[in-house]
């Protein structure tokens, strides 16, 4: 099968105009000119999308699909307050809404051309059924609490049982992984038994980090919301903490949970020392930029990462916090926010971002040996964007088109693994209206 675009974006050599993808048996056969590829292929059936951009499936490098149906409902709360209020919250759903939840996230994800997700599930069953449902690639980590460093055995316990579960639920394009949630939520010793544990298993590890500046306060001073009213909403207000006088990224290095098998998320109150920190011991991250902004928690310095040499994907974070699961505005509000902080126009261009969001992305996942470029002999994840609306015209340059113009209503084609799951607006073998119908309910008991 042959597809012909005006544009195709490989990510990894230069846009072609006119060009066409062949995938054969769910991977990428050959990728070139479409009239090399017709003459190549004389027999192979062709899909001639015309007026549009064929580009790899978006990477979205940190999600929480369970959390979709929150979408809007804390919109005007900083991270400290924000985080008290979703903890409040997000006990008033059951199972069952949370898998209602996954789903509309799954759904929103597919139709907006995201492919694959880096998704971080706390109760698991949702999101699982979810990715597998919607044929989602994933890396779904299992997430983890724990400050009492007593109980380090018995969290290994139930983490062994939990991925023992998840094995049987997971769908084959699904992979599992390890998250420690916080430095404000898991003790030095448990990252590193974690660590350990991830290592062992064979499994990649997340975990959110130097998101906020109240963070960055509780682990240096033991101090701030995080430090009292936080600690006493979850029950850990008699568990001693002993202030660090170092900044979160420093903290974990010091319990040997940095090397290139953890994906550290946010990275946004990161200093040059931290920088240094992060590329010496090969970690990768994932930058959210409009969650990052919507809590007011800063700028990621993203540029600085990435001329550091660090692997660099993008992620929405979880509707909880971020009101869409839409790369095309993820990929803008990055390059927006840097000029604009920074009053630099040439440190991050359009090329950086979109390779951020689809090759960085699976770099980050460790998945970049299968999805995040049209490269021969990757698996065939593919998305095609409609070029035919007046926001799109002129277009001299594709990837200035996309990163500045496009938003998840232009995308009408998704191909994950070779199978086509959303064609001309339309999902294969899915209920919207079932799916909208239950989350509805659950976002009805959040209120």
């Amino acid at each position: 099968m042959i597809f012909e675009a005006e544009w195709v974006l490989p990510i990894t050599s230069p846009p072609l105009a006119q060009g066409a993808v062949r995938v054969v048996d769910g991977r990428i056969d050959d990728v070139g000119p479409a009239t090399e590829l017709r003459e190549r292929h004389p027999d192979e059936t062709v899909t001639n999308f015309h007026h549009a951009i064929l580009l790899p499936g978006f990477v979205n490098a940190h999600t929480h699909l369970e959390y979709s149906v929150f979408r809007g409902f804390l919109d005007n709360l900083a991270f400290p307050e924000w985080m008290l209020a979703f903890i409040g919250a997000r006990r008033r759903l059951n199972t069952d809404d949370y898998t209602a939840s996954a789903m509309l996230g799954a759904m929103e994800c597919v139709g907006s051309g995201i492919t694959t997700v880096g998704d971080t599930m706390s109760h698991g069953q949702a999101t699982l059924e979810a990715t597998k449902t919607f044929g989602l690639r994933a890396c779904a980590f299992a997430e983890v609490f724990g400050v009492d460093d007593a109980n380090i055995p018995s969290v290994l316990r139930n983490l062994d049982q939990r991925m023992e579960r998840f094995r049987s639920i997971a769908g084959p394009l699904t992979r599992l992984g390890v998250s420690p949630h916080a430095p404000y939520t898991v003790s030095g010793a448990l990252y590193r038994a974690l660590m350990a544990y991830s290592m062992g298993a064979g499994v990649k590890m997340a975990t959110h980090v130097a998101e906020s500046k109240a963070e960055a306060t509780f682990v240096r001073n033991g101090a701030g919301v995080l430090a009292h009213d936080f600690r006493e909403l979850v029950g850990w207000d008699e568990v001693p903490w002993m202030p660090t006088g170092t900044s979160p990224v420093k903290y974990l290095e010091q319990w040997g949970a940095l090397n290139s098998n953890l994906l550290a998320v946010h990275c946004v109150q990161v200093s040059p020392a931290d920088i240094e920190v992060l590329k010496r011991n090969d970690v990768t991250v994932a930058h959210c930029p409009k969650s990052n902004a919507k809590l007011a928690c800063g700028i990621a310095p993203v540029a600085d990462l990435l001329a550091a040499g660090l692997r660099v994907g993008i992620g929405s974070d979880s509707l909880a916090s971020n009101n869409l699961l839409d790369m095309f505005g993820e990929m803008r509000v990055a390059i927006l926010l840097h000029r604009a902080s920074q009053q630099d126009t040439e440190r991050l261009q359009a090329d950086q971002v979109l390779r951020m969001a689809t090759l960085g992305g699976a770099q980050v996942l460790g998945l970049d040996d299968l999805v995040g470029s049209l490269d021969k002999g990757k698996r065939a994840d593919l998305i095609a964007v409609d070029m035919e609306y007046s926001h799109f015209a002129p277009i001299d340059d594709p990837v200035s088109a996309l990163v500045y113009g496009a938003n998840q209503e232009d995308v009408f084609f998704s191909m994950i693994d070779g199978n086509i799951v959303y064609s001309r607006k339309k999902f294969a073998d899915v209920d919207v209206g079932e799916i909208t119908e239950r989350a509805m309910a659950a976002r009805a008991r959040l209120r």
